[in-house]
């Protein structure tokens, strides 16, 4: 599995591109893999 990010309906899409834009440039390639992970970050 390459790694799932579950997003909240609650949040604005603001937030959550902004939290996928984060990790996307402060991870590592294949850093997720296997993981379950929500946001937001905060």
């Amino acid at each position: 599995m390459p790694g799932v990010f579950e997003v909240s309906r609650k949040i604005s899409v603001g937030i959550v591109i902004e939290d996928i834009l984060l990790l996307a440039e402060c991870s590592y390639e294949n850093e997720w893999e296997g993981q379950v992970r929500y946001l937001p970050l905060r």
